[in-house]
């Protein structure tokens, strides 16, 4: 290789050379979390390790330090990246390798970091507050008395006084105050704050001065439940043992309000979601009955946290655990405060809400032995001979089962179950289509006919040919509510008017009123334009990952989609703005999501509408595969795509149609089917308000085409549709 050639080697070539966590592993003691490694950072002491190498970046959430496998290892050999690259293209032999004086300092600042892990606390907190210390809050003041700082910096404040929102006695078993949970109001990005808040003393501040006070603590573990001194109280009393389970101080203080009949006991645990971890559990799992009341979160945080609380609790011994599902109507974040306190629930109704939570399940684990079993669908007995019988295996943390080639061929053959024509039930498919073709109506039109079963429009099949019917759910992520509504209207109009004239000209009757209450029960619109975070479907990490994770829309369809046949995301870009739809990684992940929603709801066809790109569109290429925007991931994972494209001038010119009747007119064709064959493109004529119907244009019209004309004809004159 020349010097010419080295030179022309591109960073990415470089950054192959070297894995990231391999070369920070030669420096920082390096945990596991899941797909990411933490360590003390390198280049700062601390005392908690604050350094994440992701898979392709590290970043230090203490002192900012960020960067790619090339930053860090010129960092480390503290040399500019540029020199470090330059020498790396030039196959230096020491290129990259910290010198004797750096490494040095490496470890001076290494020692240091693990001196300051096994430091004792800045402050000894007192088991009980003495009485008679200066009170920490009173009324009527709007904050709280000056509380002390131990982990401020030099040059810092080192007292500050928080706003009161709400302030909880943090108490034991026999009632002594341990300390205070201070919950602040909101901020101007629209957090809330809870800190913990205990007297101590020998508490040493970055001036060098000991004082004793309030002081910002962690309270230690393990900690008694919110709500101890009830427990002590009850078992004083005789009473039986039943705890009602809530998350957060607040919602324990209004349950203990209402004096729950039965001997229900509410209790919780302090230090937010994660809290529980550092809870004595050992009395509540020894209770008759445990009933856990999530809060109603829409990325479903707070309901696992009560399922990993409960798999806690049955570790523990107990036997009767019981975890309450939200109402899938109430906003986000709701609790049993805000039942009680804004919708006015009696105690008689928590007990009845209680009393209907379902039974909590421990995951289900294989016998020993349970190494045979059958293919989900086959006989229960397998055929002889058949090899039916296959071992589970573990795979990614659930059980995969070999699916058996004999037992495949003696059995029946799966009946293949269509939602539209080639769009296999449970499978994810892509509407491709340019800005004010008619996507939207054809995604809403679309799930008005599968609801009532019927092809009111003709724009897969014979106009009231049979469709599939079932629930339907349309999110309307592009357009506001009073253009959805606006589109409703017209569109149950004009379907009854359709119906009205088959029933006057063709020979079957269909009962108009029949099909508009079948439409009313089985369509779910849902306008979220303009919803803000809540309309992602996906998010990231966080901004330097690339992991993709379910966002708040997915929570809400995995409850939704329950049932239904098909979901409707209009359109994708709206529901996935966190990502970059031209980077693959985000959106094989995020298709890998949707895929997900269909194994979570058996049986539903997901449909995404999306828009092409420009260059397809103004080369005539709008019906390829390639047409969508963005990442070829999309298509790539889809397992059915149609597109949709306005009449081109020149196919205009030939039929006889002027600019703006060949407009009017668009075709359907479908680049990829991966599970029935290709019968070709069809049309649609956008009609009066832009309602699509399928039909044929003519070579060279005697009049001007009416929706309701052409919309007739797709009967089967001509080859239609």
């Amino acid at each position: 290789m020349t010097d010419r050639d080295r030179f022309r080697r591109s960073l990415a070539d470089l950054k192959a050379e070297f894995d990231l966590q391999r070369e920070v592993s030669k420096h920082v003691r390096l945990t596991r979390r899941g797909r990411v490694w933490q360590g003390l950072c390198p280049f700062h002491a601390e005392k908690s390790p604050s350094f994440h190498v992701y898979p392709t970046h590290f970043h230090c959430y203490g002192c900012g330090a960020h960067g790619d496998v090339l930053s860090f290892m010129a960092a480390i050999a503290e040399v500019p990246v540029a020199d470090l690259i330059r020498d790396l293209r030039r196959n230096e032999r020491n290129a990259g390798t910290p010198s004797r004086e750096a490494l040095q300092r490496l470890e001076e600042r290494r020692r240091h970091a693990e001196e300051l892990a096994n430091e004792p606390d800045p402050y000894t907190l007192a088991d009980t507050v003495p009485p008679g210390v200066p009170p920490l809050w009173q009324r009527p003041s709007t904050q709280t008395a000056p509380i002390l700082r131990p982990g401020a910096a030099l040059g810092e404040a080192l007292t500050s006084q928080l706003p009161v929102d709400r302030m909880h006695e943090f108490r034991g078993g026999r009632g002594e105050l341990l300390g205070y949970v201070v919950r602040t109001p909101r901020n101007r990005l629209g957090r809330k704050g809870a800190y913990q808040v205990g007297w101590c003393t020998n508490v040493r501040l970055a001036d060098g001065s000991v004082r004793e006070g309030w002081t910002f603590v962690s309270f230690p573990a393990p900690r008694p439940v919110y709500g101890a001194e009830l427990i002590t109280q009850a078992q004083e009393e005789g009473r039986r043992l039943r705890f009602l389970v809530v998350e957060g101080e607040k919602c324990q203080e209004v349950g203990a309000a209402l004096h729950l009949p039965d001997d229900w006991i509410p209790v919780s645990w302090v230090g937010g979601g994660k809290g529980w971890h550092h809870t004595d559990w050992s009395l509540v799992a020894e209770a008759e009955e445990i009933v856990l009341w999530p809060d109603a979160d829409e990325n479903r945080s707070g309901y696992r946290t009560m399922q990993a609380l409960a798999a806690h609790l049955h570790e523990r011994g107990a036997t009767n655990i019981r975890v309450m599902v939200p109402p899938a109507d109430v906003p986000d974040g709701w609790d049993v405060a805000d039942a009680v306190e804004d919708e006015g629930w009696t105690s008689t109704r928590v007990r009845e809400a209680i009393q209907g939570a379902p039974a909590w399940e421990p995951p289900l684990e294989l016998p020993p032995g349970a190494d045979q079993v059958v293919p989900g669908g086959m006989p229960p007995e397998p055929l002889p001979g058949s090899g039916a019988e296959r071992p589970a295996s573990e795979l990614e943390g659930f059980v995969s089962s070999r699916l058996s080639f004999k037992a495949a061929l003696y059995a029946d053959a799966p009946v293949l179950k269509y939602v539209l024509p080639g769009m296999l039930e449970g499978t994810v498919a892509l509407l491709v289509a340019p800005g004010g073709t008619g996507k939207s109506w054809a995604m809403l039109q679309t799930c008005i006919s599968l609801a009532c079963g019927l092809d009111i429009w003709g724009l897969w099949g014979p106009a009231f040919g049979p469709l599939p019917k079932g629930k339907t759910i349309y999110i309307a992520a592009e357009d506001p509510d009073v253009v959805v509504r606006w589109r409703q209207h017209h569109l149950g109009r004009d379907a009854v008017r359709r119906v009205t004239e088959n029933n006057r000209d063709g020979d079957a009757r269909i009962n108009a009123d029949r099909m508009v209450d079948e439409i009313d029960a089985n369509l779910h619109v849902f306008p979220i334009c303009g919803r803000g975070p809540e309309k992602q479907l996906a998010i990231r990490e966080d901004r330097h990952s690339t992991l993709v994770l379910p966002g708040p829309l997915y929570h809400r369809l995995a409850v939704l989609g329950k049932g239904a046949l098909l979901i409707g995301l209009d359109t994708w870009g709206r529901i996935t703005t966190a990502l970059d739809e031209r980077e693959g990684t985000d959106m094989g992940q995020a298709v890998d999501l949707c895929e997900s929603l269909t194994v979570v709801c058996p049986g539903v066809a997901i449909l995404i509408a999306h828009h092409t790109t420009k260059a397809a569109s103004l080369n005539g290429q709008g019906g390829e595969q390639q047409a969508a925007s963005g990442s070829r991931k999309l298509t790539d994972h889809v397992r059915w795509q149609a597109n949709i494209e306005t009449m081109s001038a020149t196919d205009g010119e030939v039929r006889g149609y002027d600019d703006k009747e060949r407009r009017k007119w668009v075709s359907l064709s479908t680049p990829k089917l991966n599970y029935s064959e290709n019968e070709g493109a069809q049309w649609w004529y956008r009609g009066e308000y832009g309602i699509l119907c399928g039909a044929v244009p003519l070579d060279k019209p005697k009049r001007k085409p009416s929706g309701s004309t052409y919309g007739r004809r797709i009967a089967g004159e001509e080859g239609g549709a």
